[in-house]
């Protein structure tokens, strides 16, 4: 009986989906390609970068002089600009308050202006100091001169970055989705071909100066577009205007709680650059492969579940909520776990097949496997946490979160600084998805309270077959591995061939236990897929 109310809760939210469906689909596809090509193509710049100048301090300098206007992009100009501005926008739109829009828009136009103007003066001017100190956490091995050049380069990139965030907020209001999209691959791309250009001449510094380019040119072919707005420039900040002054005020907790694996990815980065040269590159470039599934298939879970949620919480639909997070939690497990499996057992592979070559050695293969197995630890962990977030946001709560990730950044200085005892710089990753694990235990704790029962002994059930049909597939990409890894290693060729060979029966190895245990899951997917057919016939 249980089951037949369960399917039936299936039923229903699929209703709700379809319903929806027309409105988002298209623009969740584009999304979906375009994470895809910029996942892809910044694994490409991590293969150039690793393939002319190795892991080493050098590649480390980059990485740090990157990252830094990076972060401030990321925390401001995403993070501030998805959850604070967009909503405050595109209500203006609906209620068709085109003056005040105008004001709205110029006044967070030029106090950014100002702001990451004064934000690239300050990494300019101060790039010794900066270098001085990440030279002193690495032992004084870090070249302290290519550093300060490529952070200066790139200072400004800060700026370009962050008009460009806000440009793509804008764009996306109006349901604009591919150029903004699209704007990531054309950065990643540009600092490619300025390597291959000037890599001779200029070394590492040549990924500096496609940086910057890139930079510009990721926000350049985004202006065309904003003639869709119908805006009117002008050199006005208005203070006392109440939409400016409910930024400021979301400004603090949005930061911090959507900012926080930023935060604690400055963290271990600091811990990687103590440990020796290339550690802060290795982490990264593993980072970047664990992204690579993450980022692509849990962001589609969330751009299509995400308006579902808003609008039942809107409407205080507390049982659609659950059913919507219940499947939420159950798609990204059913997505992920296979996902963490299959990373654990072909992590020296993968990697081997993806970076070694010319400076890139057989060592630094092996300490990169190492890192991408604790690192895919967190996967299913960082996927839950884009949804149950997104569930407190859902019902404007962003004190909760807040609270949640100042903790998660005190544990991770703790953990980060236990497990690298034991395991090197691979501990930072194992503690990154260790604090990921902790934070989605508190919210759920936090969330059931609220709300209520979450549905955990269909979660449970779900789980249980996942990983039943996960460890068979495992099992058959181990042995037929172990079998072919010693025809695998005699070329380049074979090895990309027995192992997309292998993920994709794999795959199919997965996909045909979970039909067979009769999950709603890929019930859900197939069906959802006919559908989508008979529409377009």
């Amino acid at each position: 009986m249980q089951d037949t109310d369960e399917i039936s809760k299936i039923g229903e939210f699929k209703q709700d989906f379809l319903a929806s469906r027309k409105k988002i689909f298209g623009a969740t596809v584009i999304v979906i390609v375009a994470i895809l090509l910029s996942k892809v193509s910044g694994l490409v710049r991590d293969q150039v970068m690793a393939s002319f100048f190795g892991i080493s301090y050098d590649t480390d300098a980059y990485t740090w002089a990157f990252f830094i206007p990076n972060l401030f992009k990321i925390l401001f100009a995403e993070s501030l600009i998805t959850a604070a501005f967009i909503p405050i926008y595109t209500k203006f739109l609906k209620d068709q308050q085109k003056e005040k829009i105008q004001v709205f828009v110029n006044s967070i136009l030029n106090i950014m202006l100002i702001f990451f103007l004064f934000i690239a003066i300050i990494l300019f001017v101060f790039s010794k100091q900066i270098g001085l100190l990440l030279s002193h956490i690495a032992n004084n091995q870090l070249d302290i001169e290519k550093f300060i050049l490529m952070n200066r380069i790139m200072s400004f990139s800060v700026f370009f970055l962050s008009l460009s965030g806000l440009t793509a907020g804008i764009l996306n209001s109006h349901n604009i989705f591919a150029v903004s999209a699209f704007a990531p691959f054309v950065l990643n791309a540009l600092t490619v071909v300025f390597v291959f250009l000037l890599n001779k001449k200029f070394g590492i510094t040549s990924m500096a100066i496609g940086t910057i380019v890139g930079s510009f040119a990721q926000l350049l072919i985004q202006l065309p577009q904003l003639k869709v707005a119908k805006l009117k420039y002008n050199f006005n900040i208005s203070f006392s205007d109440r939409s400016v002054k409910e930024i400021f005020s979301l400004m603090l907790p949005i930061l911090l709680s959507l900012g926080a694996v930023q935060l604690n990815n400055s963290i271990d980065k600091f811990f990687a650059l103590s440990l020796g040269a290339g550690n802060t590159t290795a982490l990264d470039i593993s980072w970047r492969v664990t992204n690579l599934p993450l980022g692509v298939f849990s962001v589609a879970v969330i751009t299509v579940l995400y308006p579902i949620i808003s609008r039942q919480a809107n409407s205080n639909d507390l049982k659609g909520i659950k059913e919507s997070f219940s499947l939420g939690v159950r798609e990204i497990g059913y997505i992920m776990v296979p996902a963490v499996t299959g990373l654990i057992i072909l992590s020296y592979p993968i990697i081997k097949l993806l970076f070694e070559r010319n400076n890139f050695t057989e060592g630094d293969t092996l300490k990169i496997s190492n890192i991408l197995i604790y690192h895919s630890l967190g996967l299913v962990f960082f996927g839950l946490l884009m949804i149950i977030n997104r569930v407190y946001y859902a019902f404007k709560n962003v004190k909760t979160p807040l609270k949640v990730a100042l903790f998660s950044i005190i544990s991770n200085i703790f953990f980060d600084w236990l497990l690298i005892k034991f395991l090197g710089v691979s501990g930072v990753a194992l503690s990154t998805s260790f604090v990921a694990l902790i934070n989605i235990v508190i919210l759920i704790i936090i969330l059931r309270k609220k709300i209520g029962f979450l549905g955990g002994k269909r979660i449970i059930k779900s789980y249980l077959k996942i990983i039943a049909s996960s460890i068979i597939m495992g099992l058959f990409i181990y042995f037929s591995w172990h079998y072919l890894q010693k025809y695998a290693y005699l070329s380049f060729l074979n090895l990309a061939i027995i192992i997309f060979t292998l993920i994709i029966i794999g795959a199919g190895i997965y996909i045909l236990f979970t039909y067979l245990f009769k999950m709603d899951e890929i019930k859900f997917v197939f069906n959802l897929a006919g559908k989508k057919t008979k529409n377009r016939l």
